[in-house]
């Protein structure tokens, strides 16, 4: 006699079995027709995707409120040397005028935000020099670029290693020369002529240089520093039957603060976007790859040239659905590196400045596509963004042969100095590419 418990156990394996059979997803090949679906509708799983690193031409950091400072060599891409310059301003008063006073400290005030790049963990050490030359420009204007560079003296005012890991939104205090506190406190003391107007006092003043010394330090960190804040703080204490601890702080002008980037290429791929000027360079020129790096300004240009082709072959096709893949190269997620949290797209034409942007039409608030990153913390290999660019490739098709338009792939930072955001994309030459997936009604 057939025990029962037997029975049943083989017809549920059966079923399982069945189910899951049921349940396995259909895999179309490239270009195969979807008959399983609808035989109306083809299914491109890579579709012909181009791709190129674009280079702006240098960039406004100035009026940012934001110090970028530090030294970094990254193996993929090459040397960042990042430091700022800022013009201080007089204070409103001047507490000081013939009062018995002791000097006590001159000092830098800096406020990390939490944005590196490199490993945060190691030491970090500023350095601080006097300008020679005042921060203004000969056209009157007050524009300044990552290419900007006026003229500082060699001797230190502040050479100080500082720990930044963990102190994101804490004041950090640079100890600046005794010497020049020393000569500000004496200044407003006696109420001498340097200081008795904004002019002469900046005259007198020029501002200060704040960069990074490269033999200890191998990190960029940024620093908020609203520009109604104190950046230089001087403190001294008032004489008399008991000392009083006071403080006397200078603020900058925003207009008067920006951030140099002095970049210089170390891989061969990335060799050919070095220098100022606007460059686009196919990814078949650059190692099969291509990069987005915020710090030198740099986007990624996305092309489809072959959809004309087949709008030919096919008059009355129409995409259903476009949905462009983006996956780092392994380089962009090795440690001390992170992927940036959102990118945006931009269309663009031959002149590669971004126009319209990708706007995800789910939502009430019109928000950009940000690429819905997913992290695959175990193997990185199924890591990627990606975007639903329909609308856009349907009104390529439409355009025809007169269409110009392509893709810029961009940072989502309010600025080029703002941090970096960094990503390496491989062509679909190479493994983990790009990739284009299209269903395609009417072939």
């Amino acid at each position: 006699m057939v025990n029962k418990n037997i029975i049943g156990a083989v017809l549920c394996f059966i079923t399982i079995v069945v189910l899951l059979s049921a349940c396995n997803k259909v895999n179309i090949q490239f270009g195969e027709s979807a008959t399983e679906l609808d035989p109306s509708i083809t299914y491109y799983d890579n579709y012909e995707t181009e791709i190129a690193t674009c280079k702006t031409d240098s960039f406004v950091t100035s009026s940012h409120q934001l110090f970028c400072v530090g030294y970094h060599n990254d193996p993929e891409i090459g040397v960042l040397n990042a430091g700022s310059f800022v013009q201080l301003s007089l204070p409103s008063t001047n507490p000081v005028f013939d009062v018995n006073v002791t000097f006590d400290s001159l000092e830098l005030i800096l406020k990390p935000n939490g944005s590196f790049y490199g490993d945060s963990t190691k030491p970090f050490k500023v350095n601080v020099y006097r300008l020679i030359d005042n921060i203004k420009r000969s056209d009157g204007t007050d524009y300044y670029y990552n290419t900007t560079s006026f003229r500082h003296y060699t001797d230190l005012l502040a050479a100080q290693t500082i720990n930044l890991e963990g102190k994101s939104g804490s004041e950090i205090k640079i100890r600046i020369s005794d010497d020049l506190g020393k000569e500000l406190l004496e200044k407003f003391r006696t109420n001498a002529s340097e200081i008795t107007s904004s002019e002469l006092f900046v005259d007198y003043f020029r501002g200060l240089y704040i960069c990074a010394d490269s033999t200890v330090t191998s990190a960029v960190s940024y620093f908020s520093a609203p520009s109604d804040s104190a950046l230089l703080r001087l403190s001294y204490h008032e004489n008399g039957l008991y000392a009083v601890a006071k403080h006397l702080d200078f603020t900058y002008a925003s207009a008067k603060q920006f951030n140099q980037m002095k970049f210089r290429a170390v891989n061969n791929d990335f060799g050919s976007v070095e220098g100022n000027s606007s460059v686009l360079v196919s990814s078949s020129a650059s190692g099969n790859k291509s990069f987005l790096y915020s710090p030198l300004g740099t986007y990624i240009k996305i092309s489809f040239p072959s959809l004309l082709t087949l709008k030919e072959k096919y008059p009355y096709m129409r995409v259903i659905k476009a949905l462009l893949v983006i996956r780092p190269n392994t380089a962009s997620l090795a440690f001390p590196y992170s992927l940036p949290k959102k990118l945006y797209l931009f269309s663009t034409d031959d002149t590669n400045q971004l126009l319209g942007g990708f706007y995800d039409g789910n939502t009430s608030s019109s928000s950009l596509l940000n690429g819905s990153l997913v992290i695959d913390n175990l193997y990185g290999e199924n890591t990627y963004y990606s975007y639903d660019i329909t609308t856009f490739i349907n009104n390529k098709i439409t355009t025809g042969q007169f269409s110009k338009s392509a893709i810029m792939l961009t940072s989502s930072l309010s600025s080029y100095d703002a941090g970096v955001e960094r990503l390496i994309v491989n062509d679909q030459s190479q493994k983990n590419s790009i990739q284009l997936k299209m269903y395609v009604l009417g072939m």
